[in-house]
């Protein structure tokens, strides 16, 4: 039985603590937040102990899945991993290229796994995806497309000092990579907006080098006056034979010499689950780690350098 600590008993913190109390041979022992209150809210519901510290957690626990703010990632996981605990830790993994290197380093030095939770890579309609990129031969160019309405409340109060990239685009960084096997080597063309006021960006338009020569055109935006229908997302990839489009949530375009429209059904899929039941295996040896630390400094990168060269400039 694998025993698993979640951290963050926030709403992501609860799927966490649900999803793994469904799993076979898998018991979430303890439920750790600040917020004592809320740590005994989870707990009760997995029958677990709440404790208010990372510090009180028990050495025997096989995994620890960390699911608090994006600014306070680093130091949790950090601690976390110099304890011998495996992590698997939600997106972003932290909020600056270096320290998701540091971890990385600290992971492999005490032999543990250390995960990030890239859940979309599970949403069938970017394994299709994934599956018919070749057909448009060498690939050229990426751009992508992300907007959600953005509401204040006190639950999204921390997305000011997070910002647009990290919070509503670090899935859609990591997808491209994913997808099209590539990796970001330089921002050459970074506009951030601060129309809200917020200490971060409420959107971004940014031109990426990728390796292999791949030019990507990423753009994003938080919206007042918009409702949330499940379309948040699309990413077009342009190759020498063609071009393919995702539109999520269930539909793939591929146009080469033929014309093709490929549907699939979100449903079908919990990412959650399954990017959590990956964890199990990891750490108890059954599959190799594909949600690494080198993934999370990947999409990192992007908005780390992004915001900088954004301030540099102006």
């Amino acid at each position: 039985m694998l025993k698993i600590a979640v951290v963050g008993c926030g709403g992501i913190g609860m799927t966490h603590a649900r999803t793994l109390k469904g799993m076979e041979n898998v018991n979430v022992e303890v439920c750790v937040d600040l917020d004592i209150g809320r740590a005994e809210k989870v707990a009760e519901i997995c029958a677990g102990k709440a404790l208010d510290s990372i510090d009180k957690i028990p050495k025997y626990i096989d995994g620890v899945t960390v699911a608090t703010q994006p600014m306070t990632h680093y130091k949790i996981v950090k601690s976390l991993l110099e304890k011998g605990f495996n992590v698997f830790c939600e997106k972003p993994l932290t909020m600056e290229t270096e320290t998701c290197k540091e971890l990385g380093s600290l992971a492999r030095e005490k032999g543990c796994t250390l995960m990030v939770g890239f859940k979309m890579r599970y949403e069938p309609v970017f394994r299709k995806a994934k599956e018919l990129l070749p057909r448009i031969g060498k690939l050229i160019s990426v751009s992508t497309v992300k907007q959600q309405p953005y509401h204040s409340r006190p639950e999204n109060n921390w997305f000011p000092k997070v910002g647009a990239m990290f919070e509503l685009s670090i899935h859609d960084f990591d997808l491209i990579h994913w997808i099209a096997g590539i990796k970001p080597e330089k921002i050459l063309f970074s506009k951030l907006s601060h129309r809200m006021g917020w200490e971060k960006e409420d959107a971004f338009y940014v031109t990426v080098e990728y390796s292999g020569g791949v030019i990507g055109q990423l753009q994003g935006m938080y919206a007042l006056e918009d409702s949330f229908m499940y379309r948040d997302f699309s990413a077009t990839f342009l190759g020498e034979k063609g071009y393919l489009r995702i539109e999520r949530p269930d539909r793939v375009v591929l146009h080469t010499d033929e014309y093709s429209i490929h549907e699939v059904e979100p449903e079908k899929v919990n990412a959650f689950a399954e990017e959590l039941k990956h964890f199990c295996n990891v750490i108890q040896g059954k599959e190799e780690n594909t949600l690494t630390a080198e993934d999370g400094m990947n999409a990192t990168f992007i908005a780390d350098r992004a915001f900088k060269l954004s301030n540099k400039e102006h």
